[in-house]
């Protein structure tokens, strides 16, 4: 038996020779090596105390700390491989020259079944500076809109403000510090969770992967505090008794453009108010022989409640004086009854919106006289041609009443036929 297995020995042995060449040129056939490359692996910088325990702080340069990592390794296991299963680091007690550190990389579950796995670029570039630290407010800001009938009041962020550590050239280039939230479809106050932004004088957005926010847990640990307003329209209400007009005149009323504000405030403060009443302390004229303009602001008179439009706190008021025993009436032009107009022609007043009648007739007819619908027209029946013409106008005045001197009014007459040619 033995003879049978030592006999032919050497052929034996350079058959077992082949098969085994035989069965790696089968296998590399069948499972050949090959390299892969896997992009943006994030670089772990170990032992960053290296630095950081003598005040100092570090940078990466753009590029350098996210790298392509290219693994070579069978066939079968490159197709087993996933991104997440590559580790890159970069030990800052390796760091040469001030600031370059060789970038290592491990599989740690593929350990001793890949031939080589290595970085692209195969070094992370910091720059080491000061550390340094600063106080910023927090800037609430708000984007949507909330329910219709109602407006955004106070808007204040918790806390107020954050201090900030990291390196000097970041903290340097922070110039705001925003806290944003939705708003969208909101009716009733509300609490809101907010993620901070950093931004530089340029409304670039900082990157704080470097920066630490003391008293904060994170970026994402503040609220802003919202507070919705119903709205509503008050009319302004003016105290007049301190209006004096002069000897043998007579105070004929106020009016205001608007007549009316819109504001916003507490469901409670709204319920409670239904004017704005302005004092007559604000209107105080003496010896007035003409109707007088005034700008008044009632800002300092709204009730608890806030004007929605910050511009509308000035108000223009006019104070009617009149002659006794006259009385200024106001007519739409738009409301002029036009009678006998030439066919062919269209009419216009290039100058007038409103048509000032100054009536005469007793006091006390005259504090109740309003114009009626009708009782004023002009009559085109001698103008046949196109051009400009100063027309009379007939007033209906009750019989006690009298025109106080004869009105008229610019009209512009122009042929359609020719702005149809045109």
């Amino acid at each position: 038996m033995k003879k049978r297995l030592t006999k032919n020995i050497g052929l034996k042995l350079l058959s077992l020779a082949f098969a085994a060449f035989l069965w790696a040129v089968v296998v590399n056939i069948d499972n050949p090596v090959d390299t892969v490359s896997f992009s943006n692996i994030q670089v772990e910088i170990l032992h960053p105390e290296v630095v950081t325990s003598k005040g100092k702080t570090y940078t990466t340069e753009a590029g350098t700390d996210r790298v392509r990592v290219t693994v070579k390794a069978t066939r079968r296991v490159l197709h087993e491989l996933e991104a997440s299963d590559i580790k890159a680091y970069a030990d800052m007690k390796e760091m040469s020259l001030g600031s370059q550190i060789p970038i290592e990389v491990t599989i740690p579950e593929f350990a001793g079944k890949y031939e080589e796995a290595y970085s692209t670029p195969r070094n992370l570039q910091v720059t080491i500076e000061d550390e340094a630290q600063n106080t910023f407010p927090i800037t609430p800001t708000t984007t949507g809109s909330v329910r219709d009938g109602y407006v955004l009041g106070q808007v204040k962020a918790d806390p107020e403000k954050v201090r900030v550590d990291g390196p000097k050239s970041v903290i340097d280039r922070i110039d705001k510090v925003v806290a944003e939230v939705d708003v969208t479809g909101l009716s009733e106050d509300a609490v809101l969770n907010s993620k901070l932004a950093f931004y530089d004088r340029e409304g670039k957005i900082i990157d704080t992967t470097l920066l630490t926010l003391k008293d904060l847990k994170s970026e994402n640990d503040v609220r802003v505090q919202v507070e919705v307003w119903e709205t509503k329209k008050l009319p302004l209400k003016f105290n007049t008794s301190q209006i004096t007009p002069a000897d043998g005149y007579v105070f004929t009323g106020i009016t205001s453009e608007p007549a009316e504000v819109q504001v916003a405030g507490s469901e409670e403060a709204l319920a409670n108010v239904e004017e704005i009443t302005i004092p007559a302390s604000a209107l105080k004229a003496d010896n007035l022989t003409k109707k007088e303009e005034r700008v008044v602001d009632i800002t300092p008179y709204l009730p608890d409640v806030e004007l929605i439009d910050k511009n509308a706190g000035s108000v223009v008021v006019m104070i009617g004086i009149e002659e006794a025993g006259s009385k200024t009436l106001e007519m739409p032009t738009g409301a002029i009854v036009v009678n006998n107009l030439p066919e062919g022609m269209k009419y216009s007043y290039p100058s007038e919106d409103v048509l000032e009648i100054k009536v005469n007739g007793d006091q006390d007819i005259l504090e109740t006289l309003e114009l009626e619908e009708g009782s004023v027209s002009i009559n085109l029946v001698t103008y046949k041609d196109p051009g400009e013409y100063d027309v009379p106008v007939e007033v209906k005045l009750p019989g006690n009443c009298s025109l106080a001197e004869p009105v008229t009014i610019k009209v512009l007459l122009e042929s359609t036929e020719s702005n149809e040619n045109e």
